[in-house]
């Protein structure tokens, strides 16, 4: 169960899918037709009620029927939610055939609704995997304020905590998720670590980073890379307020969004400072092994703290030094795993020590972070790591009902 699939750029979703079919699984999904991200119906999708399409011999596709929708009005994107839940409860009774197990990409938190009304009884065990924490999310989002916060934070809660109770296992994306939950009353033992993880297949990991700097028309000297969205989830702005203090680090943003053309104007004048447009997925890979550091940055707020966006993983299996300006759950894993260096939102001085410390370090200590990096990839992001988390998750669920 998931709301969105490609031809969506439903990375993670299609990641589990493709990664239990190539472990021999036979595997039914159920989705909604292609709407995401912009909202609009893609082009040569028709609305209807149900939709079958076979994505290979062990992936057979059925779509229900939605409200496309992904803009800023939380009434409309509930619509969209609501709408998936409502269209693809007929199909998930009556088109996909009976599972061995139910498995959930559990945002939004309503994608649970079609197999929970298909499976009244519990009879067919039933696992989620919680991309985002509900309601929090839509509260720390700014999809929902005020009137319309209070009015949805009740129910959403009390819906939570259903899903919660009716599933046999559910998969966390960091360990933070884990606390959270057993506050909620969720069982210990039911909780599993399932890590979102990504393919390296992208990235360039043999290659001489002078040449590419050449290449590319990146700066020599110490350089760290920032590549991504460019909004306030990312917290960028202390990060080029606090490089234009430190002119021994070059930093280079690649990316747009919201906060691009701000974060180009504050970096005006700088001559060790660079905000780049986006690049394509393919050539993106090029930058980051032309880099000594690969920056990852998150706002400070209770909900990022539990959140591991896939730049974490995209800076591990990278191999190289990772700078991390943020806390929680982000912070820990790059310093636990001695892959590189933390600084504190809100705290110029550890951001501008963190910068120093990147200039100062030798390249065998460079080298030794990003190694440390590498194997943490293989260990926990890579798809092996995770296609055998999410199969052990889904054991446990069906044992549950031995």
């Amino acid at each position: 169960m998931t709301q969105w699939f490609p031809p969506e750029p439903a990375i993670i979703p299609a990641e589990i899918v493709d990664g239990l079919a190539r472990r021999g699984h036979h595997v039914d999904v159920l989705t909604g037709f292609p709407n995401y991200p912009d909202g609009v119906l893609q082009e040569g999708w028709k609305l209807a009620p149900y939709h079958v399409s076979e994505r290979s011999t062990d992936v057979i596709v059925h779509r229900g029927w939605l409200y496309p929708n992904h803009d800023a009005s939380a009434v409309r994107r509930m619509g969209n939610y609501l709408s998936f839940a409502a269209g693809s409860a007929p199909v998930a009774l009556r088109k996909v055939p009976r599972p061995d197990v139910w498995l959930t990409y559990s945002s939004p938190i309503t994608a649970n609704v079609p197999a929970m009304l298909a499976n009244p009884r519990g009879r067919v065990p039933m696992a989620m995997i919680v991309q985002d924490l509900w309601p929090d999310s839509v509260i720390d989002s700014g999809m929902a304020s005020g009137k319309a916060q209070r009015v949805m934070g009740r129910p959403l809660h009390a819906f939570c905590n259903l899903t919660y109770r009716k599933h046999d296992a559910i998969g966390v994306i960091s360990p933070s998720m884990r606390s959270i939950l057993t506050d909620r009353g969720v069982p210990d033992a039911k909780i599993f670590d399932t890590p979102n993880w990504i393919r390296d297949d992208s990235l360039v990991l043999e290659a001489d980073a002078a040449e590419l700097r050449e290449q590319l028309g990146l700066p020599t000297g110490r350089l760290a890379i920032y590549a991504g969205n460019m909004g306030p989830m990312q917290n960028l702005t202390p990060l080029v307020e606090a490089a234009k203090l430190e002119p021994g680090l070059h930093l280079v943003l690649i990316g747009g969004g919201i906060e691009a053309e701000a974060l180009r104007t504050l970096a005006a004048g700088a001559p060790n400072i660079e905000v780049r447009q986006a690049v394509p997925p393919s050539e993106i890979g090029q930058f980051l092994a032309a880099a000594d550091a690969l920056v990852v940055s998150v706002a400070d707020s209770a909900l990022m703290r539990a959140t591991m966006p896939s730049k974490v993983q995209t800076s591990l299996a990278a191999g190289r030094a990772v700078l991390v300006h943020g806390a929680g759950d982000v912070a820990a894993v790059v310093s636990e795993a001695g892959a590189g260096l933390t600084a504190r939102p809100g705290s110029s001085g550890d951001l501008r020590q963190a910068m120093r410390d990147l200039v100062a370090a030798s390249p065998d200590q460079l080298a030794d972070w990003g190694a440390k990096a590498r194997s943490t990839y293989l260990a926990k992001f890579s798809p092996d790591a995770g296609v055998t988390r999410i199969e052990a998750m889904l054991d446990a669920a069906m044992s549950r009902k031995k």
